[in-house]
């Protein structure tokens, strides 16, 4: 069994070091001004209204089963409790404090990596059936966290004073391809979306793999490590709570539970995430400190290259579950 522990860790190493070197093209692209800022705008734009919704889309409709044991329900309501419980850890941990980032430092633990580097990670932990019941996992759980990262909880996390809720925030593009898959599916016209629609759909959305990453070093990029430097015990803070704290929680959950499955390793592979690679976006668009939250993006995601490793052996000693 120690074997077995220690091979799997190694696997998990080994693709997010791959996945990282990815990113690294991206940042070195755009240190050389290969990819300039406004190509990085087109291209996450692209991304996030395109590949990705194209991805969730083409997915749902070849793979999903609306039988399935596991509900859209659950999965919207796992995104809430995971986001729920580090917005909590982080509240606590910044109450009564002077802090100016305060909702840049919530925000931090609050969001997860949960699209791009589970997906990617998929890519190279798992064989092909359990790849595409990971899959129908990842895209039914952005289904909520999507409108709680984009809309509902960054709303709150970084209201102004008087500031409304607008209802329409909610319909992003990943939201409306998800809920449009999977009404075709819930009234079984799936099987009527032609191939000569579906397959090019479904290429466009094979491209989120790379696009994605690239993107990440190109956001990477443009990071001020000498303001790191400055902020680094807060922003060290949001990391531990994030890479540390929020993932001890959900394993003690998980193995009080026994859920030992890929559900149980999906469950603390979101929790166990670094901060997710679209907060700097959603701070500028908020008004917040876009730097501030770039710098914590950039070392969350340096440190998970140990913490994800680390939780997912710890699951696997506790569990069967092997891939």
């Amino acid at each position: 069994m120690p074997y077995v522990i220690i091979y799997a860790m190694n696997v998990v190493s080994l693709a997010v070091i791959r996945l990282f070197l990815i990113t690294f093209l991206g940042f070195y692209l755009y240190k050389k001004k290969s990819i300039k800022k406004e190509v990085l705008d087109f291209l996450t734009s692209f991304v996030i209204n395109f590949t990705i919704p194209s991805l969730i889309f083409s997915h749902l409709i070849e793979n999903f089963l609306p039988g399935q044991r596991l509900s859209l329900g659950f999965f919207i309501l796992l995104s809430i409790l995971i986001f729920f419980m580090g917005f909590l850890l982080a509240f606590i941990f910044s109450f009564k404090r002077k802090n100016k980032f305060r909702g840049e430092f919530i925000s931090l633990v609050s969001f997860q990596n949960g699209g791009y580097l589970p997906i990617n990670l998929a890519f190279f932990l798992f064989s092909a059936s359990q790849r595409e019941e990971f899959l129908n996992y990842i895209f039914l759980y952005i289904l909520g966290y999507n409108v709680i990262m984009w809309s509902v909880g960054s709303f709150f996390i970084f209201k102004k004073k008087g500031e409304s809720f607008k209802f329409k925030s909610i319909f992003t593009s990943p939201v409306i391809s998800t809920v449009l898959a999977l009404s075709f599916v819930y009234t079984n016209t799936a099987r009527f979306v032609p191939s000569l629609i579906l397959v090019p759909i479904k290429m466009i959305g094979d491209t989120s793999f790379v696009l994605s990453m690239i993107i990440l070093g190109c956001w990477l990029a443009q990071i001020s490590l000498s303001g790191l430097y400055k902020r680094l015990f807060i922003i060290g803070g949001a990391s531990f709570l994030k890479l540390m704290a929020l993932p001890c929680i959900f394993l003690l959950v998980v193995v009080k539970l026994k859920i030992f499955s890929l559900l149980g390793l999906f469950i603390i592979l979101q929790a166990a995430m670094p901060s997710a690679v679209s907060l700097p976006i959603i701070a500028s668009l908020r008004k917040a400190d876009s730097e501030f939250v770039s710098q914590g993006v950039l070392l969350t995601h340096l440190l998970s290259i140990f913490t994800i490793p680390l939780w997912l052996g710890l699951y696997l000693k506790f569990s069967s579950f092997t891939f």
